[in-house]
């Protein structure tokens, strides 16, 4: 029986704390040692975030737990590995065979070296386009006193609003709030909703609402997922009535 020892990683305490991360890991090398018919006989995990991982004890201490006991480095994902360098250096630290990337089973030193070159030109290429997009938008702030967001939002500055676009949003929240207030439709699904006490309750309000010939104000079918989040909305604008009151 094939032996593992796993290392998960996430870059912030925060993630640490939540746990969600470190889990995915958990449950994906799980899988893999699963279908591998192997034992998972220790687990190394830490949050750690840097530009290379030479400070991350955790890794270090399940190289050396893997090599004394003859078993093989499991990762969930290889992107804990920032570079090619680091990837390889680890990977001849461990033997041909000795390392296991979920995302990349039963892969090569050729093919991971492939790999790392790839993901390391697309993050070069992003980072030269968004350099790219942030010099235009800097020179029509210059020449034009603006530019157009994606959003379709009037913008005079980069990374951040104007006092203007703050009063600005605040007012069309405001508008936004109100109209939404007033509208019979979302009010007498809110009363509706107020019934529905679990997910398939929903279910039978969407198919009603779709049946009376309903839509979103989108133009789309009711469903679950946006009568819940319908609900939140609703929820919220009177919470804040409540709050300016």
């Amino acid at each position: 029986m094939k032996k593992f020892v796993s290392w998960r990683r996430v870059s912030t305490k925060k993630q640490e704390k939540s746990g969600l991360g470190l889990e995915a890991q958990k449950d994906i090398i799980g899988h893999f040692v699963n279908t591998e018919k192997g034992e998972l006989i220790a687990d190394f995990c830490e949050a750690y975030t840097g530009k290379d991982l030479n400070g991350c004890i955790e890794l270090k201490k399940a190289i050396e737990f893997s090599k004394a006991n003859d078993a093989i480095l499991i990762i969930a994902k290889s992107d804990r590995f920032r570079n090619t360098i680091e990837a390889l250096q680890i990977y001849d630290e461990m033997g041909e065979g000795k390392i296991y990337f979920c995302d990349l089973p039963h892969t090569d030193k050729f093919t991971l070296t492939i790999f790392f070159a790839l993901a390391e030109r697309e993050a070069m290429l992003i980072s030269i386009r968004t350099k790219a997009a942030l010099a235009v938008q800097k020179r029509k702030i210059e020449q034009e006193g603006g530019f157009i967001s994606k959003s379709g939002n009037w913008c005079t500055s980069l990374g951040g609003t104007t006092t203007g676009q703050a009063k600005g949003g605040q007012a069309n929240g405001e508008k936004r709030r109100k109209e939404a207030a007033e509208d019979k439709l979302n009010m007498t699904i809110s009363v509706m909703l107020e019934d529905c006490q679990t997910p398939q309750d929903i279910d039978r309000l969407a198919a009603k609402l779709n049946a009376m010939g309903h839509t979103t104000k989108t133009g789309l079918p009711f469903t679950r997922n946006r009568l819940t989040a319908l609900r939140t909305k609703i929820n919220r604008r009177a919470e804040y009535a409540q709050r300016i009151i």
